[in-house]
């Protein structure tokens, strides 16, 4: 899809209100805390079984309403069982939906496990709100999966996704058949993020008998930020404050009006080491 079609879709307030969102749904794990903007009010937290051997209850994001949205917003990878459901990378079938192809295990367990309360707990409140679906790294594909779930089950049939430096999801046919029913959905990535580009695109045999494949989901909106590090070219604080360079008046309110609601980009600036250009050694 070209880059106008993107840009029909692609809404800045949005892209970072839901950026925030995430960086709260991160911090209500590490923290135990959740601020929400003005207007906005706690529905319901989600939780999940995240791991492979030993799986244990984690908080992955929220539910959050305000008098004309809904949010949910998935969290991103933050511990080590979280580490362990990123590699559990075989396939299964979507299970919420027949034909729809295959998906990674590890994220579509995590979902599983939560799926049906986190349905109940939706279809409580009004169809007539639009519907915000937001993930970060590992919540992307939580996103992505909840996403094609609710849009067929339930009465919110047009939801707006946006994902921020999401691994690929499923495979070819998941994505294919996703990108028909969810038209409304916005995959953020920088190009300098390693995180996007997993799982590789293909595991060949012996991998597995026949092998796996990987596609993304529709639509990519390229950023680019390159701050010399793996984890700070990953930062959702640092996706934030790109986006934000996009509508910096409207980024500039929120923060201003919901204190520590905003994440802190002060990671986000460019290293220069010893040996730069700048250095005075």
């Amino acid at each position: 899809m070209d880059i106008s079609c993107v840009e029909d879709i692609f809404n800045s307030e949005d892209a970072i209100l839901l950026a925030a969102m995430c960086h709260q749904a991160n911090l209500l794990f590490e923290e135990e805390e959740l601020i929400l903007p003005k207007g906005f009010k706690l529905r319901y937290i989600i939780r999940a079984l995240a791991g492979v051997e030993d799986p244990v209850v984690e908080v992955f994001g929220f539910i959050a309403e305000s008098r004309d949205e809904i949010v949910i917003a998935f969290r991103g990878t933050d511990s080590f069982r979280d580490n362990e459901s990123d590699q559990d990378l075989y396939q299964v079938p979507y299970p919420f939906v027949r034909n729809m192809g295959k998906t990674h295990r590890g994220f579509t367990c995590i979902y599983q496990s939560t799926r049906d309360e986190l349905i109940r707990k939706l279809i409580k409140l009004s169809i007539t709100k639009r519907l915000l679906i937001a993930g970060y790294s590992l919540g992307g594909p939580l996103a992505v999966l909840a996403a094609l779930d609710i849009a067929v089950n339930t009465g919110f049939k047009n939801p707006i996704v946006y994902t921020y430096g999401s691994p690929r999801t499923g495979d070819p046919d998941f994505a294919s058949q996703f990108n028909q029913v969810v038209k409304n959905s916005i995959r953020i990535f920088n190009v300098h993020d390693v995180i996007p580009t997993l799982p590789a695109q293909a595991y060949p045999p012996p991998f597995t008998e026949e092998g796996l494949c990987y596609r993304h989901v529709n639509i990519k909106y390229p950023l680019s930020f390159q701050l010399n590090s793996l984890a700070r070219n990953h930062y959702i604080s640092c996706y934030f404050n790109t986006l934000s360079q996009k509508n910096p008046d409207f980024s500039r309110v929120l923060c201003c009006e919901n204190p520590r609601f905003c994440p802190d980009t002060g990671l986000c600036i460019p290293f220069k080491g010893i040996c730069s250009e700048n250095s005075s050694i």
